[in-house]
């Protein structure tokens, strides 16, 4: 301590400003550097939200005294709270995705709610139920739900029809037709007298998927053909892939549909043929009894017997009668033909020629193994020669492409460092500070009164033994005389090495 106030003392007050200066900005840049390191790490939470969600989300942080960051559309935590933040956001039902549904409801005053009210609340609620049900089909990114439903009144006639559409934005792809027709259904049988072909189907990236109304058939069998050319080419992707080897596979699948629709009446006479049309039976009987009298010569006299001998009789008779009609036999049909049937398949194939290992030399494929590649692909596409379905298999070395060079992902040392980048920062930084400090500031200043002090010393020591000593005729080194000096006083020149030594640590 004493050595310090002397060394104090001795500063001018330039100097002294100097390192009172240092020592302050010294303090200042340890506290900002030690104040962002006791900072906690921030993680992400939430990103992609809408306005309305995101502000619910910051609402309930701020109730949860935790303090998020918004950076662009994303929301950060302190990262050891993360996951038990989302748990409690959801069991507050956040982040809320859509439009909100039937908590609507919750919100009405049963006193100060019309009819009107309600029921547009209600249509609202009915359609943000949709929008969530619809979200959780895989890879629907957002959805939204319209229902339009006439007023009702008791002086219409007739009645409209509801009427509904929904908007689809896919993650990735396109929306396809089966998704849509079960969309369709879904929103349908959601709604009291919605009928199928009254709900559109748009995405929101390629347009219109189904257009309400009973819907163009062919538009439909075009959409449908290209959902099953695809499901086809990754079909025997995965299946000749596992011949030749993942990559070495290309496959295009073309599927031609009849355009044309049909509507066909056939009537079938076939007179070799008969057909009984019906048979008709009449049954008829008659009975009688009576006498007759026996004609004599005394009957036909005028005085004779009119009345002889009766003799007793009787009659009956019976009859039949059947009638069937026969008629030729005859067949009707009548078929309608709708536009979308498969008239022609076109699949091509292309493999890679398998490579040597040791010389790099392609060795072409036999005609035995592409006929049983094409023997599975026919197989597998439903081949029909008849049809004039067209399947073709080549076999061609795939040209190369030079590979880019990307930096070796590296693990130990280095991935911690990455990972940690920021605290090693926070700790170097401080450190290269206070060195520049030392070394650039302090050591210059403690250094030049030091060396000052010592110059004077050593200048004494020199002049005492210049008036010892006798005059040399030759002049003498400045090494040479301090080698003189210190050999001449020895024990000055150890307190003046212990000082420059003592004043060195200090400085530095």
């Amino acid at each position: 301590m004493l050595k310090l106030a002397s060394v104090w003392n001795e500063l001018s007050f330039s100097r002294k400003t100097i390192l009172v200066g240092v020592l302050v900005t010294t303090l200042i840049v340890c506290s900002a550097v030690m104040n962002m390191a006791t900072q906690p790490r921030m993680a992400f939470l939430y990103g992609g939200l809408d306005a309305s969600a995101a502000g619910d989300v910051l609402s309930a942080l701020e109730a949860m005294d935790v303090d998020a960051e918004v950076r662009g559309e994303a929301i950060y935590v302190p990262e050891p709270r993360r996951d038990a933040l989302r748990m409690a956001l959801a069991r507050q039902g956040l982040p809320r995705q859509g439009q909100p549904g039937f908590e609507l409801l919750d919100e009405l005053n049963g006193f100060a709610t019309t009819s009107e009210m309600f029921d547009a609340a209600y249509w609202r609620a009915k359609e943000g139920e949709l929008a969530r049900t619809l979200l959780a089909t895989p890879g629907v990114k957002s959805a939204r739900v319209h229902i339009a439903v006439p007023k009702s009144s008791s002086f219409t006639r007739r009645r409209q029809p509801p009427s509904a559409s929904a908007t689809i934005t896919m993650s990735r792809g396109r929306l396809d037709v089966n998704q849509a027709t079960a969309m369709r259904y879904l929103i349908a049988l959601a709604v009291p007298n919605l009928n199928p072909e009254q709900v559109a189907v748009i995405d929101s990236v390629n347009g219109v998927i189904l257009k309400p109304g009973a819907g163009d058939p062919m538009e439909v069998a075009e959409g449908e053909v290209g959902d099953r050319e695809r499901k086809l080419e990754a079909n025997l992707i995965d299946l000749l892939e596992a011949r030749v080897g993942p990559g070495n596979a290309r496959v295009t699948v073309s599927l031609d549909i009849d355009r044309e629709r049909e509507t066909v009446s056939e009537r079938i006479l076939d007179p070799d043929s008969r057909v009984m049309m019906g048979r008709e039976t009449a049954d008829m009987q008659e009975s009688g009894t009576g006498g007759t009298s026996a004609v004599t010569v005394a009957s036909n006299l005028p005085d004779g017997e009119a009345g002889g001998q009766q003799t007793p009789s009787s009659n009956s008779r019976s009859e039949t009668n059947e009638t069937t009609r026969f008629d030729i036999s005859e067949v009707q049909r009548q078929r309608e033909k709708m536009p979308g049937a498969i008239s022609r398949v076109h699949v091509a194939v292309l493999i890679n020629e398998p490579a040597a290992a040791e010389d790099q030399t392609v060795t072409p494929r036999t005609e035995e193994e592409l006929q049983s590649i094409r023997d599975l692909v026919t197989a597998s596409v439903g081949f029909e020669e008849a049809r004039g379905d067209v399947v073709t298999v080549k076999s061609m070395p795939f040209h190369e492409y030079e590979a880019v060079e990307t930096p070796e992902e590296t693990g130990g040392i280095m991935l911690w460092a990455q990972q940690n980048v920021m605290s090693i920062l926070q700790i170097v930084i401080p450190a290269l500070v206070v060195i520049v400090l030392g070394m650039f500031v302090l050591k210059p200043v403690l250094t030049q009164d030091v060396a000052g002090g010592g110059a004077q010393a050593l200048a004494d020591l020199s002049a005492t033994d210049a008036t010892a000593a006798p005059q040399l005729a030759a002049p003498k080194s400045p090494l040479e005389e301090l080698r003189e000096a210190s050999a001449a006083d020895k024990e000055a020149t150890a307190t003046v090495l212990k000082s420059w030594l003592g004043d060195t640590e200090k400085a530095a």
